[in-house]
């Protein structure tokens, strides 16, 4: 009987002992994975924070009023390029012609416009679909 409990109990010790190992092998490979995880959010924040920096230089108001100056030759607005959207005609009531069609501003000024031809247009269909009514509703709406 005594060799039978020394065996159940080495054997339980047995089990207990590689259970063990077998946990602490583990916990040690999850810290080490820990540790690498930690490592690649610490990069990742370093790379995040020149990239923050990057950004904010190149978004610098200067920076951008330079550029645009060099490459975009943009000047201001005009009074006599600012129109009400009622004032701009539908496409559909436009003729699609190779002539000039002008537009009247309100400062009495006029600007062309520039439309393809009807053949160049590959949903001309699609221009007179919305109803003008349906327009003129919205428009009153807005005001």
């Amino acid at each position: 009987m005594i060799i039978r409990l020394g065996l159940v109990s080495l054997v339980l010790a047995l089990l207990a002992a590689s259970g063990l190992y077998t946990m602490k092998d583990q916990v040690q490979r999850r810290e080490a994975e820990l540790r690498g995880l930690q490592v690649a959010i610490a990069a990742e924040r370093a790379t995040l924070g020149r990239l923050r920096a990057e950004w904010a230089m190149l978004n610098q108001p200067g920076r951008i009023a330079r550029l645009a100056a060099a490459y975009l030759e943009l000047q201001p607005a005009s009074p006599n390029q600012i129109v009400a959207i009622e004032d701009i005609p539908l496409r559909r009531d436009l003729e699609l012609a190779e002539r000039r069609l002008m537009a009247r501003l309100p400062s009495g000024g006029e600007v062309p416009l520039r439309l393809k031809p009807a053949e160049r247009l590959a949903w001309p269909a699609l221009l007179s679909v919305a109803p003008a009514a349906g327009r003129q509703h919205a428009r009153s709406g807005a005001r």
